[in-house]
């Protein structure tokens, strides 16, 4: 089986010019996930993901940066944040797109 998890997530904020990247989530060949910050004013978001983990949507608990590849998906689960987008920026093979919603219809032709 081919492992579709993220290898590089990254965080973009937004300031008074656009977004700006401001870190990077990155799965290393070993498993293990590291955190890289822009500069030196950090990203407090990200830092708050990596040092206790992200929450799992419509579950009970956190995902930590010790599950490795399922802390990587976990970034990338919808957020209700207008200042900030997660991004998936992976450089292993690109996955099948999963569909955001079913086309109907009314659906306008590609």
């Amino acid at each position: 089986m081919i492992d579709d998890s993220p290898n590089l997530v990254a965080i973009y904020e937004l300031v008074s010019d656009g977004y700006v990247r401001v870190a990077e989530f990155q799965l290393t060949q070993d498993g293990t996930v590291t955190l890289t910050l822009s500069d030196s004013d950090g990203c407090p978001l990200a830092q708050g993901w990596y040092a206790e983990g992200v929450e799992k949507l419509n579950e009970v608990g956190h995902v930590t940066v010790d599950d490795g590849a399922a802390f990587m998906r976990a970034l990338l689960q919808p957020f209700r944040m207008s200042y900030c987008r997660v991004v998936d920026e992976s450089t292993n093979t690109p996955r099948t797109p999963t569909p955001l919603s079913t086309p109907t219809p009314w659906s306008a032709a590609e």
